[in-house]
């Protein structure tokens, strides 16, 4: 008897374990492509506000980008300190986007079209995203003029 009793415990035990570790899986949310086609269209959204504390948590401590200028960008450099003149881009929309998932790291390509009236102009960015915690955040842009006859 003492050791049926032991043998349903273990078995109940191990079913717990197993359910446990199932539903575990399943809550997690897994991100898909078109998950970060939004979020990078929120960062540009932000962008042409700007909405300096939505940009300050969409980008990671550690950011680096290249523009169109020279050097390498950090998270400063994209998103002002409290106090600073706050720069930012046209209102602008991505378009014909390719996005790769890598585990915790995310990369999306695409043409970003400006709605600047006097001068509109698309360029080609590519952004890499990575989970930092329960979050998603931008760590690297690389920004492009887009070559002449790719509409």
């Amino acid at each position: 008897m003492k050791t049926w009793l032991t043998a349903c415990g273990l078995v109940i035990c191990v079913s717990l374990l197993a359910f446990g570790h199932g539903s575990a899986r399943t809550s997690a949310v897994k991100l898909g492509e078109d998950d970060f086609r939004k979020m990078e269209q929120a960062w540009l959204d932000a962008a042409s506000v700007p909405d300096l504390p939505m940009l300050r948590k969409m980008f990671s401590d550690d950011f680096m980008g290249t523009s169109f200028g020279e050097g390498v960008l950090s998270k400063h450099d994209v998103v002002p300190a409290d106090g600073m003149s706050a720069n930012h881009m046209p209102k602008c929309t991505l378009r014909d986007s390719t996005v790769r998932i890598f585990g915790d790291t995310a990369v999306l390509m695409g043409t970003v079209e400006m709605h600047e009236t006097q001068k509109a102009e698309d360029f080609r960015m590519t952004t890499v995203f990575q989970k930092h915690a329960d979050e998603w955040q931008i760590i690297a842009v690389h920004m492009s003029k887009e070559p002449d006859g790719t509409h």
